[in-house]
């Protein structure tokens, strides 16, 4: 143990610059700091940081660099960033069921959120890749954004504690928990899409005014691939949803799934104006005009 102890690759001594080192070492060494300031964060142990940023791949192409990779870090960071998420919906939204809080987790803690907030940190630009990784695009690939956002977080955790470390957080994520004020469709609009289908299915089918009442919906989304392309590394997909056959939204994303979310919020709008031209004819019909009046005017 004293042994493993005395040889941690995180030790100040060993990120220490030498006496004698050439200007890229030096250069790294700047860049680290910029970065720290860029964040925000402040580091007793810049190696720690340092390590954060240093794909598998740079790794293995400078076995003399005793950094390592970030691959630890990412470990770490995962579970501690999921525990300040987690405390944070308990306390931030004591009302919010068990269901929902697990839902908000996933999707506050998922690839596409950590990347996207990565991407605005401009965490790519500081990577450390290797030659290959370098040249297949691996600054804006999601996958190392998510795992450098999390390596960064554990870095955090190590030097600074968790106090830091979930200002760090809550700051950095600040715009995806405003989000959770919208209401959960802009979390899980193909979620929001099949209660809304159900639900119209339900009112068209009551309507005797809708041409499309003796027509129920099946009360499930159906989502078609489009077209795919670009390089491996930066797929573009494009998806539509359609809804009994007919096509009611169109998304384009890196993913799948990311494709399939925003053709379900555009067939959430177009579904939510049938809705309110049900609730009008209905009012109309019935003799009351105001709330025709209101629905009308929303």
């Amino acid at each position: 143990m004293t042994t493993i102890l005395q040889t941690t690759r995180f030790s100040p001594e060993a990120d220490a610059v030498p006496a004698e080192v050439d200007e890229s070492t030096v250069s790294d060494q700047r860049s680290i700091e910029e970065l720290a300031s860029h964040l925000g964060v402040r580091f007793q142990d810049l190696g720690l940081l340092r390590a954060g940023l240093t794909h598998p791949s740079y790794a293995n192409e400078h076995p003399e660099d005793p950094t390592g990779d970030y691959e630890r870090l990412e470990f770490l960071g995962d579970s501690v960033l999921g525990m300040i998420v987690a405390r944070t919906l308990y306390q931030w939204f004591p009302g919010a069921p068990e269901g929902r809080l697990t839902e908000w987790r996933s999707h506050l803690v998922c690839g596409p959120t950590l990347s996207r907030v990565a991407r605005s940190l401009s965490l790519g630009e500081w990577l450390r890749l290797g030659r290959g990784e370098e040249q297949t695009g691996g600054r804006g690939r999601e996958g190392n954004l998510e795992r450098v956002y999390e390596a960064v977080v554990g870095a955090l955790y190590l030097d600074q504690g968790l106090d830091e470390t979930r200002s760090f957080v809550l700051r950095t994520l600040e715009s995806e928990f405003d989000a959770l004020e919208a209401g959960p469709d802009a979390l899980n609009p193909k979620g929001a899409l099949q209660e809304l289908v159900q639900r119209l299915a339900q009112e068209l089918a009551d309507s005797s005014t809708d041409r499309t009442a003796s027509e129920p919906m099946s009360g499930r989304p159906e989502y078609a691939l489009l077209s795919e392309s670009g390089p491996d590394h930066a797929r573009e997909f494009e998806v539509e949803v359609l809804i009994n056959g007919e096509s009611l939204g169109q998304g384009g994303g890196a993913s799948k799934q990311q494709a399939e979310k925003e053709a379900a919020a555009e067939a959430l709008a177009v579904l939510r104006t049938r809705l309110k031209q049900i609730d009008r004819g209905r009012a109309e019909s019935s003799g009351d005009w105001q709330v025709a009046e209101r629905e009308g005017g929303t």
